[in-house]
Order: C-alpha cells, then sequence, then structure tokens
C-alpha cells in the first residue's frame, strides 16, 4: 500500500509544478478580487472568470521561461491541472477560510461584469 501511495506521489511530481498551479490560482483570486472591489456591485460571470485564469497562466508561464525553466511538458501540465486544482484543493480550503470569490450576501438581480 506504501508503494502503491509513493510511486503515485512520484509520478504526480515528474508531471506536475505544485507551486505553479498554487501561484496561478492566487494571482486568478487576486486579480478578480481587485476587479471586484473596484467595480462594486457587479460580479464575474464564470467565462471571464476563466479567462482570467487563462491570462494569469500564460503570464506566470512566460514568467517562468524568461527565468530559466526548461521543462514546458510539466508547465502546460500544470496549467491544465490550475483550476482542477482550485476546485478539488484550493476553494474547500478558502471557503473554510472564508476567502471565497462569492459572499453569501450576492443578490441575483446585480449585473454582471
Amino acid at each position: 500500500m506504501i508503494c502503491i501511495i509513493t510511486c503515485n506521489m512520484n509520478i504526480f511530481q515528474d508531471n506536475f509544478d505544485i507551486s505553479f498551479m498554487f501561484c496561478v490560482n492566487i494571482l486568478t483570486y487576486g486579480i478578480i478580487q481587485i476587479i471586484e472591489f473596484i467595480f462594486k456591485g457587479k460580479h464575474f460571470t464564470t467565462w471571464g472568470k476563466r479567462m482570467i485564469l487563462l491570462i494569469s497562466s500564460f503570464t506566470l508561464y512566460f514568467i517562468y521561461k524568461s527565468n530559466g525553466y526548461e521543462n514546458n511538458i510539466i508547465l502546460i501540465n500544470s496549467m491544465i491541472a490550475a483550476p482542477v486544482s482550485w476546485s478539488w484543493i484550493f476553494k474547500p480550503i478558502a471557503k473554510k477560510l472564508n476567502l471565497d470569490y462569492k459572499p453569501n450576501n450576492i443578490k441575483t438581480n446585480e449585473k454582471d461584469i
């Protein structure tokens, strides 16, 4: 059993960059929070959040590449896995800490950005 867990962890570490995924999610979260603060009373649609995620992913990709990171496959895998890691790992933690995108008092008649 320990061998199965260890082997799976090694495969995960060889194919994904956890710090890259975490940075993409934090940058995306921060940008969305700043824009929602600027446009009070409006909230993002799902597609707006996805576009910010893409922009954040490519920005961090180019930052990593300009600083000498050489493994493109790991970065591309991590770009693809970043939204999944947000949904399954980071978002439940953010909800527990009351740091979610949507506060509980959002009304349905507010305009979208």
